[in-house]
């Protein structure tokens, strides 16, 4: 007996988009996105690829079960990846076709004012979720998918915390402030630090850099150069922890805004 699990599409589903811890993503017949827990066909697998095909799955309930959690506490925004509808095993959201914002960063030229849309949408869906007293624990551009007006949304809640229920998840190595810490607001800003020097300068914190090394610098509080950065002292205060809440960065973006206002050079975006 040595065959490998088979995924399961959950009912509906035609294409598959994407597979991660949390759940798979397929799209559907409706165009819509489908997360649905993990379910394999485990037939001709030995008992230890069945035991660990099962723990995975279990893990994949708990994270689409925290999600529908988030989703029931949060309202609906904007800035925040709506959910269309919650069944026992899945949720569905609307399909995004331009994918990930990092991806979107990554592989288009990208204009000025776009980019400080995207700092402007990013806060915002910040302020939202802690607002309801959600922390997000894996802020990152992978979990913003982008629009077709190129507008920018949160999403994948599957690991976050919300009153009692503790974070499942972790940032990404360069977006995390301490690793085994615990997630709190604070570390939701620092990571959205890191998001904002990433649409600044188009690579991430210390790119270059090893893992283990970046856990180094970060712990002596030691940051990439931001000299030249137009959102440098926003992002400095974010890794610094000098922010109490969100809606203190929001004031400190307020005056980027009104600067340039006064210049004629950026436009006012409203809720778009």
């Amino acid at each position: 007996m040595n065959g490998d699990p088979l995924l399961i599409q959950p009912e509906g589903a035609l294409d598959f988009i994407a597979l991660g811890s949390a759940g798979a993503v397929f799209q559907d017949s409706k165009g819509q996105a489908i997360k649905s827990t993990l379910k394999h066909d485990v037939t001709g697998c030995s008992q230890q690829v069945i035991e660990h095909v099962r723990h995975i799955e279990s893990i994949s309930e708990t994270c689409i079960a925290r999600e529908k959690t988030i989703y029931e506490a949060l309202p609906k925004h904007p800035r925040i990846l709506a959910c269309l509808e919650t069944k026992e095993k899945s949720l569905h959201f609307p399909f995004y076709r331009l994918g990930n914002l990092r991806d979107y960063l990554r592989h288009n030229e990208i204009d000025n004012s776009i980019r400080d849309r995207w700092v402007r949408n990013a806060i915002d869906s910040i302020a939202v979720i802690h607002a309801y007293g959600v922390i997000h624990a894996d802020i990152s551009p992978r979990n913003f998918l982008v629009a077709d007006d190129l507008s920018i949304k949160l999403c994948d809640f599957a690991g976050s915390a919300i009153g009692d229920l503790q974070p499942l998840v972790e940032e990404e190595e360069r977006y995390r402030m301490a690793p085994l810490s615990p997630r709190t607001f604070q570390t939701d800003l620092f990571a959205l630090g890191c998001l904002v020097y990433e649409l600044s300068t188009g690579i991430r914190p210390y790119d270059e850099i090893d893992d283990d090394e970046v856990e180094r610098l970060y712990k002596a509080q030691t940051f990439p150069n931001l000299d030249g950065l137009k959102y440098r002292n926003i992002i400095y205060k974010c890794w610094t922890s000098q922010y109490e809440g969100v809606d203190a960065l929001r004031v400190d973006y307020s005056h980027y805004t009104h600067q340039a206002d006064k210049g004629g050079i950026l436009q006012h975006y409203g809720s778009t």
